[in-house]
């Protein structure tokens, strides 16, 4: 018993490691890429934030898809017991990474979007109308095929988000009023909502168990 407990803690952390690795490998070729695309110096913090907060999604989307077109590798550096699992989960997995990649590359547009940039401020503003149709058409799809830990963790998830924002959106607010602070600019909002919610993700997978190798 001992030994098989040794052997399945040291897989685990094999499995730690190349999440990690694979991770930070993914997630650094992707800031090198933004960043020869454009150029930080010309752009606000809120753009910065915004555009980065963005990145995350989109390179969370494109890491869920990749291990849907490659199971075996996929069970790997996606937290899963096996690639049946991705197999039994493809529907809910290939929703969010759709939705994911399309939130992050509509708030990656919306950063860049100016009068006399590349992205006009309309298809910004449209990119961000257009995430949120898929993603609740996705979720609406899909809502009937979650278990009773995707409840769990879907409500746990919105309750944290909607009182962290609207915790901090009130304090913000209320201090910018009486002159405290100055008041959040549109991009900050929209930072404060997208970054909330990925934390609260984060989050309640992490109460729920779910950060840890499987």
């Amino acid at each position: 018993m001992t030994n098989v407990s040794t052997e399945n803690n040291a897989q685990k952390t094999r499995k730690l490691a190349v999440q990690l690795i694979s991770g930070g490998l993914v997630g650094g070729i992707g800031s090198y890429a933004a960043m020869s695309l454009i150029d930080p110096k010309t752009m606000n913090v809120d753009q910065i934030i915004v555009g980065g907060i963005g990145l995350i999604y989109l390179m969370m989307g494109l890491f869920v898809g990749f291990g849907l077109l490659a199971p075996k590798l996929g069970s790997k550096i996606l937290n899963v017991e096996d690639e049946e699992e991705i197999r039994e989960q493809r529907r809910i997995l290939t929703g969010s990474s759709i939705a994911m990649a399309t939130i992050g590359a509509a708030l990656a547009a919306l950063a860049l979007a100016a009068p006399e940039a590349a992205v006009s401020p309309r298809a910004g503003f449209g990119g961000i109308v257009v995430a949120l149709v898929v993603s609740v058409a996705i979720t609406a799809r899909d809502w009937k095929y979650y278990d009773e830990m995707m409840w769990q963790l879907s409500r746990d998830a919105g309750n944290l988000a909607f009182c962290g924002i609207g915790a901090i959106l009130m304090l913000w607010g209320s201090a910018a009023a009486v002159g405290l602070a100055a008041a959040p600019t549109p991009l900050a909002l929209v930072a404060l909502v997208a970054g909330g919610m990925l934390l609260a993700i984060f989050v309640s997978a992490t109460r729920a168990g779910l950060m840890m190798p499987r």
